[in-house]
């Protein structure tokens, strides 16, 4: 069984840091000493099994949605069912709206990647979306995909892009190039 430990709490505090780090691009994630000064509505869990750490899980909770920000598995723990395990056991906590996104399909760990998200039951979303710069650039950094439990209509397309520019990467502008 998989299970979910607050980062605060955890034994696997320099687990958790060297996978974020090596997982996610610098241009992908905010510092790793910048997440304990975010609020109490950004989650960070350390997936674990047999209290052995075998990934990672950032969110935030909205009103609206939940947000998965980031989602690792460490190299030794993939191809064995545990990454969709470990999501399938986060999302059973969460059953209205989770959105998240992910890279366009334009490398095979990309297709991936897209592929997993689909096969766990995420729509992808039509909209076009650019993630912001986490390092306080004022252009849009990347282009992106969102998926979501639940397909979103134009207006809580434009709604869910607003909480995430303005709550999560504090980003105030509307432009998409």
């Amino acid at each position: 069984m998989i299970d979910f430990e607050p980062l605060s709490e955890s034994r696997h505090h320099h687990f958790a840091k060297e996978l974020f780090e090596s997982a996610f691009p610098e241009e992908e994630r905010p510092p790793f000493s910048s997440l304990e000064d975010r609020d109490e509505r950004f989650h960070f869990l350390v997936a674990s099994l047999d209290d052995e750490p075998l990934g990672i899980l950032t969110y935030w909770v909205f009103e609206e949605f939940a947000y998965i920000e980031h989602f690792a598995i460490d190299k030794d723990f993939r191809n064995r069912g545990l990454g969709k395990a470990t999501m399938l056991s986060f999302l059973s906590q969460y059953p209205d709206q989770v959105v998240l996104e992910t890279e366009l399909p334009s490398t095979e760990q990309a297709d991936h990647r897209l592929e997993f998200y689909t096969d766990l039951g995420f729509t992808r979303n039509p909209q076009e979306y650019w993630q912001p710069s986490y390092h306080g650039k004022k252009d849009l950094a990347l282009q992106m995909i969102v998926m979501s439990k639940y397909e979103l209509d134009d207006g809580e397309f434009d709604e869910m892009r607003d909480i995430l520019y303005r709550e999560v990467y504090h980003y105030d502008g509307r432009k998409t190039k």
